[in-house]
């Protein structure tokens, strides 16, 4: 392993307070971060990141004293408001007061009605016989009866809202993603034996809904395969696993051999990107973007991988986070030993960040970083950045093959 020079050794520690200060940024701490920067201006007082760290801190600063001032003249507003709400209160209770010791004071007697006067009561109701024991029994066996012909009619109904071609679509769905990683498991045999009942899928339909399932999630499998590199024309068993893992027999295999290849050929006319992203959640949903695109892509968590896989390979583009907690690069870092690799010099390169910061967007602009997207963003923007930034290289390359 290659031992660090003391530039590298100054600039890792750099990158770990940097990194605290991100996460301190993250937690509202904007003191202890600006002490952090402090810190990192005495160990390399020249580094371009921490002054733009310092630039983000003293504006975040600004802000959070605005916003405390802000605060504060709203907690005077509130509270003289309520002085006002409760002075109202208390007169109100004040004048509420007064008007039940007026009621409350003597009124002059009035004389008893006579004998005639009084109004005759009404005559008592004759009383209602108590129910027997039986009567209260039978009562409640109707009940009961009443309320379970009131729920099959309920389920019966809710049964009956799914057309049944809708329930077909339904359960292809189902099947398909039950199939997405092989053969069915014996839960999922279940699950799935209970959405044919519940829908009313017939044994034939089922049948035919299976293989297209079983057809559809191995060539999917295969596209990711080929794309991730884990299949390739000198690994012939990888294949064949494939195959049994999804259980394909040696005549479907037959029938669909011109659809592989026409994959393998288009796949080699593909452009190949790789993406690196320390969250794996966005990092999944990036790939499988990009793949359904039509491009190769290699995906990493983290810039230590990806910088070992660059090291013999030159991609048609490189998209990399910026704050990459779990790697020893950051992406600023991380971009600059890829300017070191010769192969990688003309490889466009794009920063992908949540972090919304000008400076640090300058800063990344500055290293001559090709692009920079800031989350969340579209996949429509995505991909038209990615096809504007290869077609406009390619013509670059083209043109410099001429000179």
């Amino acid at each position: 392993m290659t031992e660090l020079t003391p530039r590298d050794d100054i600039k890792k520690q750099v990158s770990e307070i940097l990194k605290r200060v991100d996460r301190l940024i993250k937690a509202g701490d904007i003191d202890q971060a600006m002490r952090e920067i402090i810190q990192a201006k005495d160990i390399d007082s020249k580094n371009v990141y921490i002054f733009a760290y310092e630039e983000r801190l003293t504006y975040l600063k600004e802000e959070h004293e605005k916003h405390a001032h802000e605060e504060q003249t709203r907690k005077e507003a509130e509270a003289a408001a309520r002085r006002r709400d409760e002075e109202a209160q208390r007169r109100a209770d004040e004048d509420l007061r007064r008007l039940k010791a007026k009621e409350a004071s003597p009124k002059p007697k009035e004389a008893p009605p006579t004998k005639k006067q009084q109004p005759a009561e009404p005559p008592l109701p004759p009383p209602q016989p108590q129910p027997s024991l039986e009567e209260l029994e039978r009562q409640l066996r109707i009940a009961e009866e009443e309320l379970r012909k009131t729920e099959e009619e309920l389920k019966q109904a809710s049964s009956d809202k799914v057309p049944h071609a809708e329930a077909l679509v339904l359960y292809r769905q189902e099947l398909v993603k039950a199939w997405d990683d092989g053969a069915l498991t014996a839960l999922e045999e279940s699950q799935l034996k209970a959405l044919r009942e519940k829908h009313g899928i017939t044994a034939e339909e089922h049948s035919k809904l299976t293989k297209e399932a079983q057809l559809e999630a191995y060539l999917r499998s295969f596209r990711e395969s080929w794309s991730s590199g884990a299949i390739a024309p000198n690994r012939p068993t990888e294949l064949a696993d494939l195959r049994k893992r999804f259980q394909i027999s040696p005549e479907e295999s037959d029938a669909l051999e011109a659809k592989i290849l026409w994959e393998v050929r288009a796949g080699a006319q593909r452009s190949t990107l790789v993406v690196i992203d320390d969250d794996i959640k966005f990092l999944n949903i990036v790939t499988e973007t990009l793949r359904e695109a039509g491009f190769n892509v290699r995906p990493f968590s983290t810039s230590d991988d990806a910088f070992r896989f660059l090291k013999d390979t030159a991609p048609d583009m490189i998209i990399s986070d910026i704050n990459l907690e779990t790697s020893t690069m950051g992406g600023f870092t991380f971009y600059e030993k890829i300017q070191e690799l010769d192969h990688l010099q003309n490889v466009p390169f794009i920063f992908l960040s949540g972090l919304t910061d000008e400076v640090l967007i300058r800063t990344g602009k500055e290293l001559g970083v090709d692009d920079y997207l800031t989350k969340p963003f579209s996949d429509e923007t995505l991909i038209a950045t990615i096809k504007g930034k290869l077609k406009r290289f390619k013509k670059l390359s083209q043109a410099n093959r001429k000179k």
